[in-house]
Formats: structure tokens, C-alpha cells, sequence
């Protein structure tokens, strides 16, 4: 069957490529948008990928068109697919129908650290010889890819809230129908998608309507907002972990080399720590415990956390160039780039921080996280953001802006001039975005490196 992927440069989509691929499909796909490290697994595969959504990409008529979420009405392309009779579909959908009916699937939600967990229990489950399928929203460096299909009865799955397609506005985890389900933590999120926080927590509820009465939800017992949905209502087992004496599950690091596990019900587990970042803590424990349901000893998961290498773009060190210490993380949310900031200090007390941020998320354009977000950096001694001349405007006249350490830019190259105008070996910088800063992230790598 030929199947052509609309969006197909999306973590998720390039993860839905790689499975239709390892079940026999002929591949193909389109997208407008290109950065590593997902366009250089799609080459890798051979997958044929047409740089533009005009309709011309479907004259040799597909088997099946998967639409990703990217895709609105108004592009060519899917004028033309709608007006067409080939068969089409969103990736949630089609990987439900293909590939998670027949599987144990384990989903790992929640607005911060579904990645990270994601890589962390399918990496447990590999190094203890369970061979997991996978689908992970990033680079994971213990895996060749970001997906995988094997034999294994166990999938893992990163469970995104956002919707699946413009036809379906249901998030992506509603298809999944898992039989363990984590939440890690729920915050508002995603503004073009919801009004509210409400909204969001009623669409976690309706996947917790889906976790059926053998299965069990893992929940994060600190983060209020998580045990106000558990509270609203649950048809199976469930486990919290967290600091609050309700906890099932807790998880202590008394020393950055060392981290102790304690279940109220067994004795506690000790072991070497080398992750750095202190949400990878409670993103290990809830991987932990998963892993712990279907018969892998905390013991094991711990042993293998010890070599568990991390993922792309979370909590990234990129380089240390003559004391100038580069990061890239992931972080697009006020939550978690105070998280990444916090962390940033205690490893590098000494050092001045600096980092860069791209205004690239549907939320963060529309300014809604500016006052949280204004209020994390202004202590800081070097901000730079990346936006549009709109945003721009938002920022400056917001009353946390401090025009001596802060400073707007609406173009790549601009950025990275400046940013080379104040590095010096006493300087921690960060790089946060969900995006590719426009190439001035790797502008800047690639100077580094070279000089």
C-alpha cells in the first residue's frame, strides 16, 4: 500500500513514517517545514518528501493519505484530497487501527516531561529484554529513531493533548486506549486548541474513561491539578508518587550522584544518579513504576537508568568552548524553563547565565504565558528573544522587561551577532524553544566549533 503523510517533518508524523515503513507500506510524504534531527531520519529511510502542499503531490493517487495536524483547510492539498475520493485519515487513528489494537500500550501524558519518560521506560524495557515498540515525540539517544515496531506485546507511546487533525479536534491520546496510563502533571497549555485549564483537564478525564478496570493510571501526587481529575473520578487502579505523604511512591536524590526509591509497602532502592535536571527525578520514578506493573523491579530500572544517555534538545549539553557553556532544552512552557533555570544554577553557580528564547509555540505568540515567563527571567543577566515585530511590541511594553539585559530580535542572523557580542568564558547560556530558533541555534554551534 502507498501511503503519503501530509505534515511528515513533525516528530510525531516522522514516527508514524518509520512504523508504516517497518509494516511494508511504500512511504511518502510532504512538508514545508525541514530541521534536524527528523528530516535526516526521513533521508536516512529513503522516504521521498515533497517540499510544498500543493496538490500536484497526489496525482499518482495514494492508497491512503494520513493527515497530520498541521494541515488546515485552505492548503491546496487538502482542498484537492477533500474533493478527491482517496481514502484518508488522522496518524492517531491510523496508528490505533494498525498497530496499538493488538498491543499492551503504556501512554505517557501530562504537559511537562512526556518525552523524557517516554525514552526513560522504553529504554528500561530494552535493557531488561522485553524489546518494547515505541513512538517518541524526540530524539532519544539510546534508540537509532524515535519510533520502532517489534514483536513485543508492549508499546510505549507518548501521549500528546493536542488535537489529531483538523477534521478530528480530539487529542492524540483519545486513540490510544492504553492499558497504563501516566500523567506527570497538567497545566494550561496549547491556546489555540483551549479556552482554559478546564478544557484540558475534561480531555484528560476522557482518557481516563478509556483505561480499562485492569488497567492503572500513574499520577503525579504533588501536582494539584492531577489530583483533582483523579479525584473527579477513576474505574482502576491507580499510583501517585511524589513528596506529599499520600504518596505511594516517593524518590530522594541526597547527593547529585545518588538517588534513593521508597514504596510504602518494600524497602528502598538505592542507586548511582548521573541524570542531570531535576525533573528527570519524578520523569524516572513514573517510568519506574511503570515498568515496576509489568514485573520489572525497581532494582533493574534503576541499573538501567544508569545508562540511559538522554534525549535531544532536553536539557542538551551542547558544548564546552573555553568556559562558554552551551544548553539546548526543549522548554517552551514559563513551568519548565524555570525548571531548566533552576537546574542551570546549582550546576553553575559561578557562572553568569544567558539564554535565548524563541517565541515559537501557538501559546507562546498569543502572549498568554508572557507575565510567569517575564517574571522567571528578569533576575537573570542576559535575555534574548527570538519573535515577530508583534510579539516584540508585547514583550517590551510588558513592566518586567528590562531593556539593559533584555533585547527583542526579529531575524536569525541579528541573534546570533548579538549573542556573539557577550559570550565569554564566564557565560552559561540556554537555548529554549520548541522550534529551531530559524538556523541561529546552529549558526552559532557551528562557529563555536570552528573557531
Amino acid at each position: 500500500m502507498h501511503i503519503h503523510i501530509l505534515g511528515i517533518c513533525g516528530t510525531f508524523m516522522t514516527g508514524i513514517a518509520t512504523l508504516a515503513q517497518s509494516l511494508g507500506h511504500e512511504v511518502t510524504g510532504s512538508d514545508t517545514n525541514f530541521y534536524p534531527p527528523m528530516c535526516n531520519h526521513l533521508e536516512n529511510m529513503s522516504i521521498e518528501v515533497t517540499k510544498h502542499y500543493r496538490s500536484s503531490q497526489l496525482k499518482n493517487k495514494p492508497d491512503q493519505v494520513i493527515v497530520g495536524n498541521v494541515m488546515t483547510r485552505g492548503h491546496e492539498v487538502i482542498e484537492s484530497l477533500l474533493d478527491s475520493n482517496i481514502p484518508f485519515t488522522s496518524g492517531p487513528q491510523w496508528l490505533y487501527e494498525n498497530i496499538l489494537r493488538e498491543k499492551y500500550v503504556i501512554a505517557v501524558t501530562g504537559t511537562h516531561g512526556k518525552t523524557t519518560t517516554t525514552s526513560m521506560l522504553s529504554w528500561i524495557l530494552e535493557d531488561n529484554n522485553y524489546q518494547p515498540s515505541f513512538l517518541i515525540g524526540g530524539a532519544p539517544r539510546n534508540f537509532d529513531s524515535s519510533a520502532r515496531l517489534t514483536n513485543s506485546e508492549f508499546f510505549v507511546i507518548e501521549g500528546d493533548e493536542y488535537d489529531s487533525a483538523f477534521f478530528d479536534k480530539r487529542p492524540k491520546f483519545i486513540h490510544y486506549h492504553p492499558k497504563i496510563s501516566i500523567i506527570n502533571n497538567i497545566e494550561f497549555d496549547h491556546a489555540d486548541i483551549y479556552k482554559n485549564l478546564k478544557e484540558i483537564i475534561f480531555q484528560f478525564h476522557q482518557l481516563i474513561r478509556l483505561v480499562p478496570s485492569n488497567g492503572k493510571i500513574i499520577y503525579n501526587g504533588d501536582d494539584k491539578n492531577t489530583v483533582d481529575l483523579i479525584d473527579f473520578g477513576h474505574w482502576c487502579n491507580t499510583e501517585s508518587y511524589g513528596s506529599n505523604s499520600d504518596c505511594e511512591w516517593k524518590a530522594d536524590i541526597g547527593s547529585r550522584d545518588n538517588i534513593e526509591i521508597y514504596h510504602k509497602d518494600f524497602d528502598h532502592y538505592s542507586s548511582d544518579w548521573l541524570l542531570k535536571g531535576s525533573y528527570n527525578k519524578e520523569n524516572a520514578l513514573s517510568a519506574i513504576m511503570a515498568a515496576n506493573t509489568i514485573g520489572i523491579s525497581p532494582d533493574k530500572s534503576l541499573d538501567s537508568l544508569k545508562r540511559f544517555s538522554g534525549v535531544k534538545r532536553r536539557f542538551e549539553l551542547l558544548g564546552n568552548f573555553n568556559g562558554l557553556v552551551i544548553f539546548d532544552d526543549f522548554a517552551h512552557h514559563p513551568t519548565s524553563i524555570k525548571k531548566t533555570l533552576d537546574d542551570i544554577a546549582e550546576l553553575y553557580p559561578d557562572k553568569n547565565v544567558s539564554v535565548s528564547v524563541e517565541m515559537c509555540s501557538n501559546t507562546m505568540r498569543q502572549g498568554i504565558h508572557n507575565d510567569h515567563l517575564l517574571g522567571y527571567l528578569k533576575s537573570l543577566d542576559h535575555v534574548t528573544f527570538l519573535s515577530s515585530n508583534s510579539i516584540a511590541a508585547q514583550l517590551r511594553s510588558h513592566a518586567d522587561f528590562n531593556d539593559e539585559i533584555m533585547h527583542v530580535f526579529d531575524s536569525p542572523d541579528d541573534l546570533t551577532s548579538h549573542l556573539f557580542s557577550m559570550f565569554n568564558s564566564d557565560v552559561v547560556h540556554v537555548f529554549l524553544s520548541n522550534g529551531d530558533f530559524m538556523g541561529a541555534k546552529e549558526t552559532v554551534m557551528s562557529r563555536l566549533r570552528k573557531e
